[in-house]
């Protein structure tokens, strides 16, 4: 009788144990600690500018409407220069509805990052002489 408890409590445990072993049963995926582009894209193109009016601004973001009518919203670090007049200014000074021209880049993960933000730009020089 003694024995077949311990046989019985055996055929239990070990399969048990034998289990926790292998892990779940389905197949797991491994994840590495690498980033699929660790790098960032090339510097070789020119960094392309936003103008528009300022519709929000935070600590992360800064969301302008463009002048097709179309919000755009463009991240922003604190390497990112906030110009007025050719001189720095504080983000905060700048109010909701300022139009703004944005200098950005691409990030790591290939959305547009605020590179330099001027405020009030200058409007765009014509090339037609006027006689």
């Amino acid at each position: 009788m003694r024995y077949k408890i311990l046989a019985l409590a055996l055929a239990i445990v070990l399969p048990a144990l034998a289990w926790s072993q292998t892990g779940y049963p389905y197949p797991r995926t491994r994840r590495s600690g690498t980033r699929a582009n660790p790098t960032a894209p090339a510097s070789g193109a020119p960094n392309p500018t936003f103008e528009g009016t300022l519709k929000m601004l935070s600590h992360k973001e800064i969301v302008i409407q463009l002048q097709s009518e179309q919000t755009l919203t463009i991240r922003r670090d604190r390497k990112t220069k906030f110009l007025e007049n050719e001189k720095e200014i504080k983000p905060e000074n700048i109010a909701v509805g300022t139009p703004l021209a944005v200098d950005v880049k691409e990030d790591l993960d290939l959305k547009p990052m605020a590179v330099r933000v001027v405020v009030n730009p200058p409007p765009p020089k014509s090339t037609e002489k006027t006689p």
